[in-house]
């Protein structure tokens, strides 16, 4: 705070103060009184609350001090309406720090969260962490007698996008969805190669979809989550083979074999990702160096990890993309 000059009448420091209301400048006057009786004097000290705008302020009192009777300084019932308008809004903004505070566990820091719980995220959870079990990690017990398998790998076949022995068989990836078996487009998300593959996974599904299932709701979250990992496993399956694709864009190869939720994670990152980029009111905003580990992994395991559904990656990271774009343009969604 700068203090810019000192005016010896009240009322001429409150008109000037006014003045400078009108052009969004917070003036403080301190009326300070010296001497007794009839020798009292009086000054008003002006200071300038942000000190941007001293020099501004210092250049509107040297106008003030030569024509204070100026018809344009004649503006107190403006500046009292500002000043109520600025009462009104802070008012507001302290009643909504407290709704927040009231309605926002500290796991979201403040965040005005939709919900507190999370049962989309638990489910997922539990699903995944069961499947695991019964199928052990994609090493369920083997058998060349497709009449006699083991429940954890009939589990295995009947939830992979394509039944392994028919597509084997028929070389159609699509041979399971043609005969009606439509749950297979979404189940291969719930399933994982090994515990590493499920422990990554369902660590970035807690972080991300908590954050959006407390933030915008259960249904969302769900709906955001399947579409992610429908989109990742169907974009999966349409790459062409790696016999059709040049060695360096192996890692790019199609099959409908591919397990693992990390497509549907993907989308979860895009969405946040993108989000406040397209709506600035969006309340979480991704760490920088959040974003660059999770995309540096997504071109590192591209080109140098073996056994990774890297379409599914792009492919739910398309869609949680498309979902921001698209939700930001909705009523209330900027």
């Amino acid at each position: 705070m700068r203090r810019i000059g000192t005016l010896p009448d009240p009322a001429l420091a409150r008109r000037f103060a006014d003045f400078l209301v009108t052009l969004k400048i917070d003036c403080i006057v301190d009326q300070e009184s010296t001497g007794e009786g009839a020798e009292q004097a009086v000054s008003c000290h002006l200071w300038i609350r942000d000190e941007t705008h001293v020099d501004s302020a210092r250049k509107e009192f040297e106008a003030f001090r030569e024509s204070p009777d100026d018809p344009r300084y004649q503006v107190q019932d403006d500046a009292e309406r500002i000043r109520k308008e600025r009462l009104a809004e802070e008012r507001r903004k302290q009643k909504l720090r407290k709704t927040v505070r009231h309605r926002s566990p500290s796991p979201m820091m403040g965040l005005p969260i939709k919900q507190q719980s999370i049962p989309v995220v638990i489910t997922i959870l539990v699903i995944c962490i069961l499947l695991g079990v019964v199928t052990l990690l994609d090493r369920p017990s083997q058998t060349i007698d497709p009449n006699n398998l083991p429940v954890g790998q009939k589990v295995d076949y009947a939830l992979r996008f394509a039944d392994p022995i028919e597509y084997f068989n028929t070389g159609d990836p699509w041979v399971s969805i043609r005969k009606g078996e439509i749950w297979r487009i979404i189940t291969p998300v719930f399933m994982h190669g090994d515990l590493m593959h499920l422990a990554f996974n369902m660590l970035m599904l807690w972080f991300l979809g908590s954050a959006i299932e407390r933030l915008q709701g259960s249904w969302f979250m769900g709906s955001l989550f399947a579409f992610g990992g429908i989109a990742g496993g169907v974009v999966q399956v349409l790459l062409p083979p790696a016999s059709e694709l040049p060695p360096v864009l192996a890692g790019l190869a199609g099959t409908p074999m591919a397990i693992g939720a990390s497509g549907a994670v993907y989308a979860l990152f895009g969405y946040l990702w993108i989000r406040p980029m397209v709506s600035p009111s969006f309340p979480i905003r991704m760490p920088q160096i959040n974003v660059v580990i999770i995309l540096g992994w997504l071109f590192f395991a591209m080109f140098f990890v073996d056994r990774v559904a890297n379409g599914a990656h792009f492919g739910g990271l398309a869609a949680g993309i498309l979902v921001a774009a698209i939700v930001s343009r909705l009523p209330g969604g900027s």
